[in-house]
């Protein structure tokens, strides 16, 4: 299963936002999990990501070993995986970049003039520590411009379902209009706020967009940590969201 985006629906760019269906792992991690560092079985992973990697006719496909921190690494043809940090960018033709999230947001980027795109893992730790601005910088540093960036926010949790304490509140003081009151608890709106920290970096509104897909109302066909912390003493795989720049 893969959701696409409209504003990332380029020529010469292919891109996918894969659920949890049709891959090659199984029991908790069935069956398509992204990562390596969850338990399941190296052998099983190493075919999803070709999965994946075939869908996007790419040539090898680089992930990491996410830290929920800022750090954003350029990918060239010959950069390996696993490497500690939680945003790419690469003008690597057939080089599909991809980060892996459960309830975090995956937001895949293009700059289509100067043939730049990018993978960012954003968590609220990562959002925090500014992982978003962060790579915008980076990808600007490669002849690009915030203003030409076009990104797509993929499944994440969403703000019915994300509920979150006192002390998460007290870490985004700068950002009151993404908490809301469900039923007299606090909830955070983690797509929403992706978005405001995109155009707080330089994008255009235009250039944005979220899509509807929620990790935990639809645990059945994408992973969803906070689900399976509620339901399956926390064990489960990653969603992985993957770009790739094409030889034209």
């Amino acid at each position: 299963m893969m959701v696409k985006s409209q504003k990332l629906a380029i020529e010469g760019v292919a891109h996918g936002f894969f659920g949890r269906k049709f891959g090659r792992s199984s029991g908790l991690f069935a069956s398509l999990n992204g990562s390596k560092f969850v338990g399941d079985d190296d052998l099983c992973v190493q075919q999803n990501l070709d999965i994946v990697k075939c869908e996007l006719n790419a040539s090898r496909i680089v992930t990491l070993k996410q830290m929920h921190n800022k750090v954003c690494i350029i990918v060239d043809s010959s950069t390996e995986s696993d490497i500690e940090a939680d945003a790419m960018i690469t003008k690597a033709t057939d080089v599909a970049i991809g980060v892996l999230t459960a309830d975090c947001a995956p937001v895949l980027l293009v700059d289509e003039e100067n043939k730049i795109v990018g993978a960012v893992h954003a968590g609220w730790k990562g959002l925090a520590s500014g992982v978003i601005e962060f790579t915008i910088n980076k990808m600007s540093g490669l002849y690009g411009e915030p203003r030409k960036i076009k990104a797509a926010i993929g499944p994440c949790i969403h703000k019915s379902n994300y509920e979150v304490g006192e002390d998460f509140q007290q870490r985004f003081m700068e950002a009151d209009e993404y908490f809301f009151k469900i039923n007299s608890k606090t909830h955070f709106d983690l797509p929403g706020y992706c978005k405001h920290k995109l155009l707080k970096a330089g994008l255009l509104e235009d250039n944005i967009e979220i899509l509807n897909v929620n990790t935990y109302a639809d645990s059945k066909n994408y992973f969803s940590y906070r689900y399976a912390s509620q339901n399956t003493g926390g064990i489960c795989g990653r969603n992985i969201s993957a770009i790739c720049l094409r030889q034209r």
